[in-house]
């Protein structure tokens, strides 16, 4: 286990980021996310063309704060590890790279958060969903009352913060939290590996824009979405990557986006 609850792997273009405490349902603290936040930037300044995020073991991708932290809180020193925590999972939301979450188990409060913040994410039959947050009197504070509503809607949002309900694996497939039919545990890591290399042969570039325009798209109404779709396409046309993929279909051969990213 790392001192810092991270580790990290690299394959070539792929990079396997693992949140490492186990021990405590790999719980998030202001320090692992900050960790977090660190390596997944930095892979993504370094030539990774896709991340796979998961959590150590089968029990949990993360079971959310460490209540041993949260104790120790007043209200004006929570606002600042929140919003120290929101800045880290919008900086994943907007990784140049896409991060892809491996959901191996249970992903509760922050780390269902986190999930969410991905680019995004594959289950395996174990995985289990939830904003269990009222229940101990307190609300989501890393993004979930926002990103759950804007993925799964708001009444669906709504009713899994004020119960607590949890979502299981087949349920997080039908809202599209999932992308994919959950996974035997044991081909998780296998399918999101498999995702992460398809993508690593893209163009680089062109996946970037991709990511860009679809979190800035989000803010804005369709017409302004569409200029700036129309801008990226026409710089992704007017481009290097574009000739080197065009030539490779031509010449029915693997594109060398490499060479030009």
């Amino acid at each position: 286990m790392s001192d810092d609850f991270v580790v990290v792997e690299r394959d070539g273009a792929v990079a396997t980021v693992r949140i490492d405490r186990p021990a405590v349902h790999n719980a998030l603290n202001a320090r692992l996310v900050r960790r977090l936040g660190a390596e997944i930037g930095a892979l993504a300044a370094d030539g990774t063309r896709a991340i796979v995020l998961t959590g150590t073991g089968e029990k949990a991708f993360s079971a959310g704060a460490d209540l041993d932290e949260l104790a120790t809180l007043d209200a004006e020193t929570a606002h600042t590890v929140m919003r120290a925590g929101q800045a880290v999972f919008r900086e994943i939301e907007r990784s140049p790279v896409p991060v892809i979450a491996a959901v191996n188990g249970l992903a509760l409060g922050g780390g269902f958060e986190l999930v969410l913040a991905c680019s995004f994410a594959v289950v395996s039959h174990k995985a289990s969903l939830g904003l269990p947050e009222a229940g101990l009197g307190l609300i989501p504070g890393y993004g979930g009352t926002q990103r759950l509503a804007r993925v799964a809607g708001p009444a669906v949002a709504r009713h899994v913060m004020l119960t607590g309900s949890r979502i299981d694996a087949e349920r997080a497939y039908q809202l599209g939290l999932a992308v994919l039919p959950p996974t035997e545990p044991a081909e998780l890591l296998p399918t999101a590996l498999e995702l992460a290399g398809t993508i690593a042969t893209k163009g680089p570039r062109a996946c970037r824009a991709i990511l860009d325009v679809v979190d800035r798209g989000l803010d804005v109404p369709l017409d302004a979405g569409l200029a700036l779709e129309t801008g990226l396409a026409a710089l992704a046309i007017g481009g290097g990557e574009s000739s080197e993929g065009v030539a490779a279909f031509k010449d029915k051969r693997a594109p060398r986006f490499g060479e030009r990213a």
